[in-house]
C-alpha cells in the first residue's frame, strides 16, 4: 500500500513549495521553493556548488518578485532591470547530491535605492545554509532608479534577518602578477540582460582553488561584491591572496583595467 505520509518536504499540491496565500489582499512576505540537487549542481565530492546555491536563490527571490508584481516582466516594461550588489552566504554544511533542500527568502523594508532580502535552506536535518543579500534596479543607461520611481508592494516586511552580517568590506589584493584563474567571456555565460549571469562569478571565484585545496577545506562563508558588468570577448584575470587564518581575498579584473567583482572567502 502507498505510504500516504509526507515527508519534511512534501505537500499535496506538488514539488514546489509557494508562499503562505494571500491575505486581505497582501502579498505574501516570504517564499518557499524546493529543489532535489542533481549531480551538475554539485561538485566533485557531490557537496551544493556555491554557484547552485546561488542559483536556488535567484530563482526562488524571482518567483517572489513576480508576485510582488516587480518580476522581470514588470520591470521590463519600464525599462528597468534587477541587479545583484552584494551577497554574503554562511554555510553550516552543504548538502549533498540526491538531497531535497528547501529555500526560504523574504525582503526587507527598502531604502532609497537598496532593496534587501534574506534567504535560509533547510535539508532533513534543520538549517544548512543563510544568507543576506542587498539588490538595486537599474535603467537601460545603467543608473540606479529610486525605490520611490518603482513604488512599493502591499506587504508586511519583515524585520529580521537570516543571518547578522555588516562587514562587507574588502580590502584590494596587493599582488596581481600571478592570475589564479582566467577566462574569455562567451555567449555561454550570459543572461538575459546580456552580460555574465552573477551565478557564473561564483564558479569562477572557486575556480581559485585547486581540487586538493577544495577537498581538504571546508567551506564556512562567502560574500561577492558585484562592482562591474562583463560582456562577449573580454577577459576576466581572477587573483587570490590569503588574508587570515581561513580567509582569503579574490579580485576579478577586466582586460587589465578595472575590478568587476571582489570577494572574501571563509574555511574552517
Amino acid at each position: 500500500m502507498k505510504n500516504e505520509t509526507a515527508q519534511w518536504w512534501q505537500k499535496p499540491q506538488g514539488h514546489v513549495r509557494k508562499g503562505k496565500a494571500k491575505m486581505e489582499g497582501k502579498v505574501a512576505n516570504k517564499e518557499e521553493r524546493t529543489f532535489t540537487l542533481r549531480n551538475y549542481e554539485t561538485d566533485f565530492m557531490r557537496r551544493v556548488k556555491p554557484s547552485a546555491v546561488l542559483g536556488f536563490f535567484q530563482e526562488t527571490a524571482g518567483d517572489h518578485s513576480v508576485k510582488m508584481g516587480m518580476g522581470y516582466e514588470d520591470l521590463a516594461a519600464k525599462g528597468y532591470f534587477w541587479i545583484l550588489s552584494k551577497i554574503y552566504v554562511e554555510f553550516d554544511r552543504r548538502p549533498a547530491c540526491g538531497e531535497t533542500i528547501r529555500v526560504e527568502t523574504w525582503p526587507h523594508e527598502p531604502n532609497k535605492v537598496i532593496y534587501e532580502r534574506s534567504f535560509r535552506v533547510s535539508d532533513e536535518s534543520g538549517e544548512a545554509i543563510r544568507a543576506y543579500s542587498r539588490w538595486c534596479i537599474l535603467n537601460k543607461t545603467g543608473r540606479i532608479v529610486p525605490t520611490s520611481a518603482v513604488g512599493r508592494p502591499d506587504i508586511d516586511f519583515i524585520e529580521k534577518r537570516s543571518v547578522a552580517f555588516e562587514d562587507w568590506r574588502i580590502p584590494e589584493i596587493t599582488d596581481r602578477r600571478e592570475p589564479a584563474f582566467s577566462i574569455r567571456v562567451a555567449n555561454s555565460e550570459y543572461d538575459f540582460n546580456y552580460h555574465v549571469n552573477n551565478i557564473k562569478y561564483a564558479d569562477y571565484l572557486f575556480n581559485c582553488f585547486t581540487v586538493k585545496e577544495l577537498e581538504e577545506k571546508s567551506l564556512r562563508a562567502f560574500q561577492i561584491h558585484y562592482i562591474k558588468q562583463s560582456h562577449e570577448g573580454d577577459v576576466l584575470r581572477f587573483y587570490r591572496e590569503q588574508a587570515g587564518n581561513g580567509e582569503y581575498i579574490v579580485e576579478g579584473i577586466k582586460n587589465d583595467a578595472e575590478t568587476v567583482v571582489a570577494a572574501r572567502i571563509y574555511f574552517r
